[in-house]
């Protein structure tokens, strides 16, 4: 079933990439939307990862699971307010760390628990301490975390479906009990945890 699929995934990838501006319905299971060109091929990228993950036994995904429902596309103010944040938030992790913040952003993005867009997400209350404490608009965005970004955005999440992360050194001892009580962790990396 899967590899019927992915080869209509393809077909449509080649009508797509000949015609420029195709719209076509997507799959049982993938909503009953239509999608323009760049949201079919990136849910067509998405989807081979999603299922490469789940043949090599990596992790097992629910068939509900296996499309990541898509990002918008980002202008270019939020892919600068995305770049600011990662670099406020890790800009002392190394580039997997970086990438990591960002996916959180992301999931935040795509999920229905959240704002819709990338300031949404940033700017909602007091969610992000670099936002409160103002180090957000002094940061110097580094080339290594336009590469960070770059890569969470072709959709390869490596956090697990996180939603939240805290630098587990410098937290409040309340509030990083808060995290540990209240959510499901994912997984560790430099000096953060990530939740969801």
């Amino acid at each position: 079933m899967y590899d019927r699929i992915a080869k209509m995934f393809a077909a449509f990838a080649v009508i797509i990439l000949l015609t420029g501006n195709l719209t076509v319905p997507m799959a049982r299971g993938m909503g009953a939307d239509y999608h323009t060109k760049d949201e079919i091929v990136y849910e067509y990228v998405t989807f081979k990862y999603e299922m490469a993950q789940t043949t090599s036994g990596a992790r097992v995904i629910r068939e509900n699971e296996l499309v990541r429902q898509k990002l918008p596309q980002l202008s270019q103010k939020e892919y600068e307010i995305l770049c600011r944040i990662v670099q406020a938030e890790a800009g002392g992790e190394d580039t997997m760390g970086k990438q990591m913040v960002a996916d959180v952003i992301i999931n935040r993005v795509k999920s229905a628990r959240f704002p819709n867009s990338v300031s949404g997400v940033v700017f909602q209350g007091t969610q992000f301490s670099p936002v409160r404490d103002g180090r957000y608009y002094t940061v110097h965005v580094t080339q290594e975390t336009k590469k960070a970004v770059d890569v969470a955005l072709e959709g390869a999440d490596s956090t697990g479906g996180a939603l939240y992360f805290v630098n587990a050194q410098k937290a409040d001892p309340a509030n990083l009990a808060w995290f540990e009580r209240k959510l499901t962790f994912c997984r560790e990396h430099g000096g953060h945890r990530f939740y969801k």
